[in-house]
């Protein structure tokens, strides 16, 4: 039998995608925003345990996002910049997932997360056409669907209100707030919102702040007709906070037996050497695009999908 060796995207949306890159670099230009290309292979990958990093037979690693190598541009000196290119992770595979897909992230020196929001906005204005865009913290956000405030409830307290809504498992906290914004954003009316003011525990590499007398992350992510779209943050740049945070990961991981993630310490010597404040935000531009042309999957804008190659 003859493999199939056509395309996953009709011809059609293949050329949309392009005219949206341009006026995606176009968008950029005008802001005298610099585009650069980092390396799509590391000795080093992020320790975060939400995100599984393909591991290369000589010990590297695709990257999952040009997040590491942009921010030692940064400590160097790079003004505000963007990269638009592959990235990868381990096992996404879905409706909505490719393993390889086209990540657009950048980085804007001095921008407050209110500031990076603005920008984003205006991005997808431009490739979606205009819409109102809602605004909730991330305690508004569950309070609203699930009527619990997420940021006093216990543990145990947490668990009851997760099963209710359909969780089988026994996870940590974290676990189960994901499961239930999640699940928010599969019944929220609104085509386009940002979710900001994270719980403390999914910072990542954002900053935290004191918000009402909790810790929460200064942290924002871009909902648009149910889809994450964008995730964005207020930079860490203290190197022994990032290292603590690494430190965590790792025991988190040996505790759930996941593989072991070295701490990259180019990153570390880089915000040693003095990171300067900027926010950053990365975009999931097959997503983007795929809602821009109609398509009912992200297989339908890639060339060739995971199954084609």
């Amino acid at each position: 039998m003859t493999p199939r060796w056509q395309p996953s995207a009709p011809i059609e949306n293949l050329q949309q995608r392009s005219e949206i890159l341009w006026k995606v670099r176009e968008f950029f230009r005008h802001r005298g925003i610099c585009e650069v290309h980092t390396p799509v292979v590391g000795s080093n990958t992020v320790t975060d345990l939400n995100i599984e990093s393909v591991r290369l037979a000589n010990g590297n690693f695709l990257q999952t996002s040009p997040e590491y190598f942009l921010k030692r541009l940064l400590a160097a000196g790079m003004p505000s910049c963007y990269q638009l290119g592959p990235v990868f992770r381990e096992g996404e595979a879905g409706r909505w997932h490719n393993p390889e897909f086209t990540m657009l992230e950048w980085y804007r020196l001095g921008f407050n997360t209110s500031e990076l929001r603005q920008e984003v906005k205006e991005l997808v204005e431009l490739v979606l056409g205009p819409s109102d865009v809602s605004e909730y913290t991330f305690r508004e956000f569950l309070l609203n669907e699930f009527q619990f405030d997420c940021l006093e409830q216990s543990d145990e307290e947490l668990h009851q209100v997760a099963q209710t809504n359909g969780y089988k498992a026994n996870d940590r906290r974290l676990d189960l707030l994901d499961f239930l914004y999640s699940l928010a954003i599969t019944r929220c009316k609104d085509s386009r919102f940002f979710v900001l003011d994270f719980p403390a525990e999914s910072s990542a590499l954002a900053q935290v702040f004191e918000h009402d007398g909790y810790q929460v992350a200064d942290r924002f992510e871009l909902i648009v007709e149910g889809l994450e779209i964008a995730n964005g943050y207020n930079e860490l740049c203290d190197p022994v906070e990032l290292n603590s945070r690494m430190d965590r990961d790792q025991a988190l991981r040996r505790q759930l037996n996941r593989f072991r993630i070295e701490k990259d310490k180019r990153l570390l010597a880089a915000l040693e050497t003095g990171l300067p404040q900027c926010s950053g935000v990365a975009v999931g531009l097959d997503r983007l695009i795929a809602l821009a042309v109609g398509a009912e999957t992200i297989q339908q804008i890639l060339s060739f999908a995971n199954d084609l190659i």
